[in-house]
């Protein structure tokens, strides 16, 4: 079983917000550019359009960061759209949960 070490939160504006559960993953986060917000286990980062977003989702998806699942352009949605658009290709982790502190984790 994989355990979910971070997931992307919110990607649906010029922002991405990763979220961490396994702080090992900070060091490689602030290499592609996020930045803690302070006594918080979320990183952010802003990106300048889908291009670039893409490459961000790229690199989070090669740290086994996953994709939340949600409503109206959650995270998964916004990385299907990308992949859509020819920006994207492959797999990615979606992540749902299925009540408070559980989740499931499916290739998408």
């Amino acid at each position: 079983m994989i355990n979910l070490k971070a997931y992307v939160e919110k990607a649906d504006g010029d922002c991405v917000r990763v979220l961490t559960i396994d702080s090992t993953l900070s060091s490689a986060l602030r290499a592609i550019g996020f930045l803690q917000m302070a006594g918080s286990d979320v990183f952010v980062r802003g990106v300048r359009d889908d291009k670039q977003k893409a490459r961000v989702f790229a690199a989070l998806r090669l740290l086994g960061v996953a994709f939340s699942a949600g409503k109206e352009w959650c995270p998964s949605e916004v990385f299907e759209y990308l992949r859509h658009m020819g920006l994207l290709s492959g797999k990615f982790l979606r992540v749902s949960w299925t009540q408070p502190g559980q989740y499931r984790l499916t290739d998408a």
